[in-house]
Order: structure tokens, then C-alpha cells, then sequence
């Protein structure tokens, strides 16, 4: 027994491989891709080229919402209990990729239908999508505490996962819009190169599937029900602060990227190429903050949760700015616009490591484990603040009576939406995300203590032998 301990604890802590830290990162690439396509161009898509009422797509998104709060806990309380020679959350991976990459091409295939046809197959083909898009990724998310027990670990591989999720912003914002001008006309474009994103979408899921292994298998406590576990969830006051905040900063996210179209077009009267530009400009930014905040907390010039709250007040105040500056001032709108997204990026590396960090403080202070049931809320949250921002777009587009055949004629009044949705309504999520970043908890001092009191199996975890 003794020696069955000991080969369990060097699993644990035998670092995971760079290979290792790679592949599993390219499951998040793949992830950013439905929200990069989401928050950059569903909703101009929907209204400029689908012709989807703009009203009729808020009230899309706040409908998948209603989906998902059943949805995703369901699936996370489902992974957590699968029990397979591939693991427990890996298999998830391999079974809906393909679901997963099909169900994109298909939100971006515009047939031609009527008005009542177009409504119906967008609201059918984006809730598939949405449901798909949680069957992979609320295990992905898990998945993190099964390959490392150690929260400095989670840490570092955040530090590689991060750049490369948002790879995939910079497949959105420089890939797409190109190709998509390649052809003669945006319906087609959309088409074709959506059906490759789809492809490509799946592709980098089977790679985290096939190059990632579970070492650490928390124990879930099968004795719950879900709606027990739900109450776990809730009662979990540190789970609840970073659920509200990456609501928050995704809602923020959500109307910075998906009015970022409407603003260049109509306020800065710049072309598409410009706005290929400055989201490109963008999704370089988000690949080095990542990298910047590994660098930073290394050196241990900062630590995690005071970088929470001050990456989110120099972005606000940055952005603030962006509503200040004439509109002519093209490439100062651009680069407040790049210096605000590498401010309140820095903090992706930290939040996502604490799906697994407020598991640990859950079992730690209640003794229940239910790390899919947080990752699932995790991505709840997440898919949330998207739907709450989206909708906000479509219905504030609606109210200033937006219509993409006769703003060329547009009053101020109907240009100072997208000012509203681009600047002000962004800058105010900063903020709000600050204040609620500051009553998080678990620090690195804080994290360590779990898995010393948990000894000698660390955060309460069951170690057994890894699985391919």
C-alpha cells in the first residue's frame, strides 16, 4: 500500500510536458474560435448579411442562455461521473468533436429562406451550436485539475494554453475577413470559409484529446444530488465572485469585439481592411498579455489578485479615452483600442486557473468534490456575459431604429449607439469586474494551504494511474 502511495504521489509530481501543455491548449484555440466568431462578427453577420432582425437576435441569444442553465451543470454533474479507460473527461473530447465543428459551419451557411425561415434556422442552428460547443468544452475545462493537482502548475499551463486561445482571434479577425473578400459575395464567403473553420475546429479538438492524460481523478461524491450539488455551487461564495466577474468581463468582451464592426464602419468610416486591421491588432495583444502575466508573476513583481483588479481599472480608464478622442484620430482610436485589450487581458492566464483553485476551496471548506459541476458554471458564466452582451447589441441597435440599407443617411443620434456599445457600456464592465476581482480570495498563499491540510493525497484528490 505504502508503495501504491508513493508511485501515486511521483505521478503527481512529475511535471506535465510541454507537448502536454501544448495540445491541451489547443482545445481552448479551438473553444475561442465559436467565441472569437461570436463576439467579432455573429451579430453583423445576423443583421448586414443573414438580414436576421436585430431585435429577433437579442432575444436568440438570451434564449440559449435559458439552455444553457440546464445544459451545462448537467453535463459537468455527467462528466464527473463517466467512468472510461480513456478517463473521465477526456472522452467527452473525442465524442463531440465532430458535432461541434459541423454545428459552426452550419450557424454560417445562409440558405435562402424568407424572413420566417431565416428566423427559424438561426435560432435552430445556434442553439445546436451552443449545446455542442458545452458538450466539449465543460469537460475541457475540468479536465485542467485532472492533468495537474498543483495550482503553480495549472498556472504555468495557463501560461501556454492562453496565447494560444487566442491564436484563434487572430484566425478570426485576420484569416476570415480576407477570405471571405476573396469571393464575390459575403453569402458565399461565409459559407465556404466557415465550413473550413468547422473543420479546423474539430481538428484541434481530437489533438487535445489524443496528446493529454488524467493523472489526478478527483474523488466526486456520487451520494448528491444535482440539485445539491447546485447549492455547493452557490454556497461557494469564491466560485460565485469569479462566475459574476468573467460575466462581467465577457459581456465587456462581447460588445467591445461585436460593436468594434459597426463603430469602424459608421463612426470612423473606415473600410473592412481597417477593421481586419485593428482586430488583428487586437488578437496580438491578447497572445502577449498571457505571456506577459506569466513573466510577471514568475518574478513575483505582482501577484494574481491585485493584477485582477488593476488590469481592469487601467482598461476602463484607457477605454474611456477611446469616447474621447475625435473621430478622425484614426490610429490613436487604434492603439487606446490595443493598449485597453492588452490591460484587461492580463488577467485570462489567473481567472481560468481558479475553476480548478475554487473546486479546492469548495472541498476544502465543505468536503464535497464537484469540479465538473464548477467547471460547468465556470462556462455558464462565461457563455452568459456572451448572450447578455450580444443581446444588449441587437436590442439597443433596434432601439436607435438600426438598419443596414439606410444608415448611410445615419442622424448622430443613431451613430451614438455604436459609441455607446463600443466605449461607454465596456468601460463601465471594467469597472464593475474590478470591484468584484477585489473581493476574491485565494491567493497563492491561500491555494498552497489546501493542498498541505489535504495530505497526504493533495486537494483531496485520488490519484491513480494515468490515462490515454
Amino acid at each position: 500500500m505504502d508503495v501504491q502511495v508513493t508511485q501515486m504521489k511521483n505521478s503527481l509530481m512529475s511535471p506535465v510536458s510541454f507537448r502536454e501543455k501544448f495540445c491541451y491548449g489547443l482545445g481552448d484555440t479551438s473553444a475561442n474560435i465559436f467565441m472569437g466568431m461570436t463576439m467579432m462578427f455573429l451579430s453583423i453577420y445576423y443583421t448586414d448579411v443573414f438580414k436576421l432582425n436585430p431585435a429577433a437576435m437579442g432575444t436568440l441569444f438570451l434564449i440559449t442562455r435559458l439552455i444553457d442553465a440546464i445544459s451545462d451543470p448537467v453535463i459537468g454533474a455527467l462528466s464527473d461521473r463517466t467512468r472510461s479507460r480513456r478517463g473521465r473527461y477526456r472522452p467527452w473530447l473525442l465524442w463531440f468533436a465532430l458535432p461541434y465543428g459541423l454545428s459552426c459551419a452550419a450557424v454560417f451557411f445562409s440558405p435562402d429562406l424568407g424572413e420566417t425561415g431565416r428566423t427559424l434556422y438561426a435560432y435552430i442552428t445556434y442553439i445546436i451550436l451552443v449545446l455542442t460547443f458545452s458538450l466539449v468544452v465543460v469537460p475541457y475545462v475540468s479536465l485542467l485539475g485532472a492533468i495537474s493537482a498543483d495550482s503553480e502548475e495549472r498556472i504555468q499551463i495557463n501560461a501556454i494554453r492562453f496565447p494560444l486561445a487566442k491564436i484563434s482571434y487572430l484566425i478570426c479577425s485576420l484569416l476570415v475577413p480576407t477570405l471571405i473578400a476573396l469571393f464575390d459575395n459575403d453569402i458565399l464567403g461565409y459559407r465556404v470559409v466557415m465550413c473550413g473553420i468547422g473543420l479546423l475546429s474539430t481538428a484541434l479538438v481530437l489533438l487535445c484529446y489524443f496528446n493529454t492524460k488524467e493523472r489526478v481523478l478527483p474523488q466526486a461524491d456520487h451520494s448528491l444530488s444535482m440539485a445539491a450539488q447546485i447549492r455547493y455551487v452557490v454556497k461557494n461564495d469564491q466560485a460565485m465572485i469569479i462566475f459574476a466577474a468573467q460575466m462581467v468581463v465577457m459581456i465587456m468582451n462581447t460588445l467591445k469585439f461585436g460593436a468594434a464592426a459597426y463603430f469602424v464602419k459608421y463612426v470612423l468610416g473606415m473600410p473592412a481592411s481597417f477593421l481586419s486591421i485593428l482586430l488583428t491588432a487586437g488578437s496580438i495583444a491578447g497572445i502577449i498579455a498571457p505571456l506577459l502575466t506569466g513573466y510577471l508573476l514568475k518574478k513575483g513583481w505582482v501577484r494574481r489578485v491585485p493584477l485582477l483588479v488593476i488590469s481592469q481599472l487601467i482598461g476602463g480608464v484607457i477605454t474611456l479615452g477611446i469616447g474621447l478622442i475625435p473621430a478622425d484620430a484614426i490610429y490613436f482610436h487604434a492603439a487606446l483600442f490595443v493598449l485597453a485589450t492588452l490591460a484587461v487581458e492580463l488577467i485570462a492566464v489567473i481567472i481560468w486557473a481558479t475553476v480548478a483553485d475554487v473546486a479546492d476551496y469548495g472541498f476544502h471548506r465543505y468536503g464535497v468534490r464537484i469540479n465538473g459541476m464548477i467547471g460547468g458554471g465556470m462556462l455558464f458564466a462565461t457563455k452568459a456575459g456572451m448572450a447578455i452582451g450580444g443581446a444588449i447589441i441587437g436590442y439597443i441597435l433596434a432601439w436607435y431604429g438600426y438598419n443596414p440599407d439606410t444608415m448611410t443617411s445615419a442622424s448622430s443620434h443613431q451613430l451614438s449607439a455604436f459609441t455607446l456599445l463600443y466605449v461607454w457600456l465596456p468601460a463601465i464592465c471594467m469597472f464593475i469586474a474590478a470591484g468584484l476581482f477585489s473581493r476574491y480570495k485565494l491567493d497563492e498563499k491561500t491555494c498552497q494551504q489546501f493542498i498541505q491540510e489535504s495530505q497526504p493525497l493533495p486537494s483531496g484528490a485520488n490519484y491513480e494511474k494515468a490515462v490515454r
